[in-house]
């Protein structure tokens, strides 16, 4: 249970780590990846920073600095609205080459990518512990009892109770351990077993605090000394805490962002925090803070915060009205709401994303969200720009090709639109499948117009044999039935 080794010679050692698939690290590597990292976080693109951030962890995954910058640039990944990792992007970290190392990394991806994923943050304290890093383990254990207690709240579980228990064990973090254990027992005190584990766990937990004999402040009494201290420090890292614990968090934050409103760091954890209240005014207080933030130091990401804040806002609007107008149908008035509350909403979307497109125009994601809005609002040739540029890399390739070819059959311009459905169909993957349909749908529909524009029946046939194939894969999709009666009455009058 203590995980005590004992000491071998190099040759041994090297064994062990190949057993367990472990390569040696490249620190220079790995710092190479970490600098370009961290400019990315400077810059607001958390989301290729964290990818960054864990080819760095894959080459020197025993450096401390790594993870908790790593976990920094998340965390404001999560407050902007971010999502979890996709099976492809995963991928792109666990590519195999790195034996357990890159399993590590890749299981600390998952987790960056969803703070609050607790099998995700469980995978990867396993992990720590199968690679006997300790110190990863143990800076990780305070979060994990923490989501841990938050799940236990709503549904008690001594088997996860259980399983937290050794993972921690594997790491030795003693303290964690033994309060897992003791909450097992106290769901099943008959558990004999758990009872004696429970008493070698208070050994463990006695031998690592240390101390007791001695009187200097590095024993027993600094222990108590620290006491607040060490409260502090891991609450500030917890991550889904509640209660008094947030209260704590606010205040100590407040007080260091007065104390200190030029700090990046302090100005993100106290706008951070207040908006976690949810009030109304906590929420303004939290966009003010940003603001002046971004007026003080000039770091984008809190005028991005500041903005998305605002969105936020008027999403709820928005909900708000259709909810309205789910309850009445058929009131007009709600339904102008509706349309006005959306179109608003889509505006300052559009004036946001486009003052970030212009601050990162490498960042073809936001290009391609900027079009999606202009698209959404009838802006069509203010739309094909952007969906032209986020063409360029390959992840946006799909919906940027399929969304220009709407673009160009919205202006009636059926040539170039068919082009962009063709080139979207070429990329498509397993990824895209269940866009399929709708490109196939969208092509369709300019074959039709090419066809009665051209008057040419070619295009209608070919319209026809897409039409029969959505018909024999979902025959209620949109108005197919519809579209093969149009598309016979075409062909018919084109003498096809």
């Amino acid at each position: 249970m203590f995980n005590w080794k004992k000491s071998g010679d190099a040759a041994a050692k090297a064994d062990e780590k190949a057993a367990k698939g472990v390569v040696e690290p490249q620190p220079e590597k790995a710092a190479k990846f970490f600098q370009h990292a961290t400019s990315m976080v400077k810059n607001g693109n958390f989301e290729y920073a964290l990818n960054l951030f864990s080819s760095a962890i894959k080459l020197d995954p025993g450096n401390m600095a790594f993870h908790q910058a790593m976990f920094d640039a998340a965390k404001s990944f999560i407050q902007g609205g971010g999502k979890p990792a996709s099976g492809k992007e995963i991928k792109t970290v666990d590519d195999g080459v790195g034996g357990n190392m890159s399993k590590l990394a890749a299981a600390e991806y998952i987790w960056m990518r969803d703070l609050n994923n607790l099998p995700a943050l469980m995978k990867f304290l396993e992990f720590s512990g199968k690679l006997s890093m300790q110190e990863l383990g143990r800076w990780l254990a305070p979060m994990t009892l923490n989501l841990v207690r938050a799940q236990q709240r709503k549904k008690p579980s001594k088997s996860l109770w259980i399983q937290a228990k050794d993972l921690f064990s594997t790491v030795d973090a003693w303290n964690e351990a033994f309060a897992c254990g003791e909450e097992a027992v106290r769901l099943d005190p008959s558990d004999g077993k758990l009872v004696s584990e429970l008493k070698q766990l208070t050994a463990a937990r006695a031998i690592q605090q240390g101390g007791y004999n001695n009187n200097q402040d590095g024993g027993f009494r600094g222990n108590i000394k620290d006491a607040d201290k060490q409260r502090a420090l891991q609450e500030q890292d917890s991550i889904a805490a509640g209660g008094d614990t947030d209260l704590r968090n606010l205040e100590r934050a407040k007080l260091d962002w007065e104390t200190n409103p030029s700090l990046a760091e302090n100005v993100q954890k106290y706008a951070t925090l207040l908006r976690r209240v949810g009030t109304v005014d906590a929420e303004e207080k939290s966009h003010e803070v940003y603001l002046d933030g971004f007026n003080r130091l000039s770091e984008y990401r809190f005028r991005m915060a500041a903005g998305d804040i605002r969105i936020a806002q008027s999403r709820r609007k928005l909900r708000e009205a259709e909810a309205a107008l789910a309850k009445d149908p058929s009131n007009e008035s709600l339904k102008q709401s509706v349309t006005d509350t959306r179109n608003n909403c889509l505006e300052l979307e559009g004036s946001e994303y486009a003052g970030r497109m212009e601050k990162y125009p490498t960042d073809r994601s936001l290009k391609a969200e900027v079009g999606r809005i202009w698209f959404e609002l009838g802006r069509f040739e203010d739309a094909m720009p952007c969906f032209q540029a986020a063409k360029d890399e390959a992840k946006c390739r799909l919906n940027a090709a399929h969304m220009l070819g709407k673009c160009f059959a919205a202006e009636g311009w059926h040539v170039e639109a068919i082009g962009e459905f063709r080139e979207a169909l070429q990329v498509l993957d397993a990824t895209g499948a269940d866009r399929e349909l709708d490109i196939r749908y969208d092509l369709m529909n300019s074959l039709i117009e090419q066809s009665r524009g051209d008057k040419l029946a070619g295009p209608a046939k070919e319209a026809a044999e897409i039409c029969s194939a959505i018909l024999r894969k979902n025959i209620g999709y949109k108005d197919i039935r519809d579209k093969r009666k149009l598309i016979d009455t075409v062909i018919k009058e084109l003498g096809g």
